[in-house]
């Protein structure tokens, strides 16, 4: 192949990428749009979830700001089949039958299990930290929390256990590619416990509820990858001795 069709094939590429990324984009954009029309629906999903707080606003576009960063989240959810379908369509042009196979359950099962992680944050995790918040507050002390601090925190958490829950699925996914090995989980296992709750520290809130409520599905999550690990691995190794024993 000449250096002007192998530069013609990846300005191409460039191309199809920038066109893929724009119709995301506007997607996202117009579904934010339909998602602001129902703002007074969406918060109160949030609002619900306040143990008694007195919530304020400070600022005089705080609250619309609330409402644009809530709108927009609630759009990426929605609108993440589509995001999905455009990489799998732009990815899979450049991969072999198996790996297409693999990368799509790996897609699909991703989002089932990011929403999963989203609900399990909404209905338990939640409810038992804004909980707990309360409990520990001092009767002198009056709590003023504004609007976008209380909508900022359960965002992040929602987000956090969201990506949490994509642990297995990356397992499986660099598994069944031959990128990861049971031999590292059996090396950095300790490692990798410590290295849990330094990272459910840095992307929670700072406080240790928050961080314990992450780090302990962590670790659960982490020991159900290490399990896909091992069970992908024999599947693997017992294909290639059915091949060599041809």
């Amino acid at each position: 192949m000449s250096s002007n069709s192998k530069q013609g094939t990846f300005v191409e590429h460039l191309d199809e990428l920038r066109k893929r990324l724009t119709l995301v984009i506007v997607i996202n954009l117009i579904a934010m749009f339909i998602c602001y029309q129902y703002i007074d629906i969406l918060i109160q999903y949030l609002l619900n979830l306040n143990p008694g707080m007195e919530l304020i606003y400070v600022g005089p576009s705080e609250l619309f700001m609330v409402y644009i960063k809530v709108s927009l989240l609630c759009a990426i959810v929605l609108c993440s089949p589509i995001t999905l379908y455009q990489i799998w369509a732009f990815v899979s042009k450049g991969l072999y039958s198996n790996e297409k196979v693999y990368m799509l359950i790996s897609l699909t099962l991703g989002l089932a299990f990011f929403i999963i992680g989203v609900i399990f944050c909404y209905f338990v995790v939640l409810p038992i930290t804004l909980s707990y918040f309360v409990r520990i507050s001092i009767s002198d002390i009056a709590a003023m929390i504004s609007i976008e601090q209380f909508m900022s925190f359960c965002n992040q958490m929602l987000l956090c256990f969201g990506i949490v829950f994509e642990m297995p699925i990356l397992s499986f996914l660099l598994s069944k590619l031959g990128i990861l090995k049971p031999a590292f989980f059996n090396e950095k296992r300790g490692f990798l416990y410590v290295l849990i709750f330094i990272v459910a520290a840095i992307i929670t809130p700072p406080d240790i509820m928050s961080q314990m409520l992450l780090g302990i599905p962590m670790c659960l999550l982490l020991e159900i990858s290490m399990w896909i690990c091992r069970t992908v691995d024999k599947f693997n190794t017992k294909k290639m001795n059915a091949v060599k024993a041809l």
